[in-house]
């Protein structure tokens, strides 16, 4: 039988992209003395994303599971960097926002981000990390208006 599988598939390029590009993030954490863990800052960097959210979606976006996220924000909320209010449309729902403390350590966890990025991009022109970048959200895009279209009530208009 024929090994059929590509090594290099868009698929696994991405994976091995999106694995590497974590462990320089989370090499670049700690060394950068940030004062939260890389899992930590990673849910702030994504709560600084998308603004004021609830609980759920944000456990969404990091793929991440409901319960795995709780701990992060308990920590998070401890150390004043977060706060969980009850969402007017649901009050069964939480929304978390960021406090102006966390403004700090953003800075810090994006210096960490930048550093992360020099590494990747050591040898790549600036022409080339445009085009790579122009394609990746075309991407990005084109996979967002598929899942959009594949859940029953959020289809994307014609």
């Amino acid at each position: 039988m024929t090994n059929r599988i590509d090594p290099d598939s868009l698929g696994f390029l991405t994976g091995d992209l999106a694995r590497l590009m974590r462990a320089a993030f989370e090499r670049e954490i700690d060394r950068g003395a940030v004062p939260v863990t890389s899992a930590e800052a990673r849910v702030l960097a994504h709560m600084a994303r998308c603004g004021a959210t609830r609980q759920n979606k944000l456990a969404d976006r990091l793929g991440v599971a409901p319960m795995s996220l709780t701990g992060f924000l308990d920590k998070l909320e401890q150390a004043g960097l977060i706060a969980r209010g009850t969402d007017p449309s649901d009050r069964r729902a939480k929304i978390v926002t960021l406090t102006p403390a966390a403004d700090a350590v953003l800075e810090q966890i994006a210096q960490a981000g930048d550093r992360a990025r020099t590494l990747a991009r050591r040898d790549i022109s600036d022409a080339d990390w445009a085009l790579f970048r122009d394609v990746a959200l075309r991407l990005r895009g084109n996979l967002e208006q598929a899942r959009r279209a594949a859940v029953p009530g959020r289809g994307v208009p014609a």
